[in-house]
């Protein structure tokens, strides 16, 4: 159980951030979460950083899912579904123990390999599957809090465009956060007592998932492609420095 109390400042500040991560998420697929978890330790104990997270953002990406729901490639969705839950089990009730230091290494790595090495794409394709990816991205966000962009390079490879990448990996990430809202659920996060907090999170993650789509619909494809590329080799480079230099 974790006990902790929120001054109106610390609603309207994390509103605010929730709406810039929804609008970010939903424009771009990715880096929203990661934007909210950033900010969230300078607002709220440690114990309540991922559980807020996930209400918050399972709420962006199932208004995202909604928003944009024409365009989800649903036949990925059942082989996602099984090996999010058993990652969820691995992880929520086993406890395993991961190297989270040199995590972030691997995941920078793969992502650079992944969006500019054609060998590496052509090599790593055989091996990629949906249930791999329901496997790992469920058992990082009991971890991590927001695993999305881990998995980015390979779904954009099984897609077709911008609207059913960004459509379907927001289903994907709300199963994610669906199963970690249920383990910490189990293990006595008492969400109801911080309603006030997370209503306002709610309703402003909607917010955002409505604007960013709009936002979405009128980007021309070849600069969201080349701003996507950009961001998430920026990301990949900050994981890999952060964890060496650590």
């Amino acid at each position: 159980m974790v006990d902790f109390s929120v001054s109106l400042w610390t609603i309207l500040g994390l509103s605010g951030i929730a709406m810039l991560a929804s609008v970010v998420a939903a424009v771009l697929g990715f880096g929203g979460g990661m934007l909210l978890i950033a900010s969230m330790p300078v607002f709220l104990p440690a114990a309540a950083v991922i559980p807020v997270h996930g209400v918050t953002q399972m709420v962006s990406n199932v208004s995202r899912a909604f928003f944009s729901r024409r365009d989800i490639a649903w036949h990925l969705m059942p082989a996602f579904v099984t090996g999010a839950v058993f990652g969820s089990l691995l992880v929520g009730l086993t406890v395993v123990q991961v190297a989270m230091a040199y995590l972030p290494l691997f995941i920078g790595a793969y992502i650079l390999l992944n969006v500019w090495h054609q060998g590496f794409i052509q090599w790593v394709s055989r091996f990629e599957s949906m249930l791999m990816a329901g496997f790992v991205l469920s058992g990082l966000g009991l971890l991590v809090g927001a695993p999305g962009p881990v998995f980015h390079p390979m779904v954009m490879k099984k897609v077709d465009g911008k609207h059913q990448l960004v459509a379907t990996t927001a289903l994907m990430m709300t199963i994610v956060h669906a199963f970690k809202l249920l383990v910490f659920g189990v293990i006595g996060f008492a969400y109801l007592d911080q309603w006030p907090l997370l209503l306002a999170l709610i309703v402003s993650a909607i917010a955002g998932s409505w604007l960013g789509t709009h936002i979405r619909y009128r980007t021309h494809d070849q600069l969201w492609t080349t701003v996507m590329k950009l961001l998430l080799s920026s990301l990949a480079v900050s994981m890999i420095l952060n964890a060496l230099m650590k």
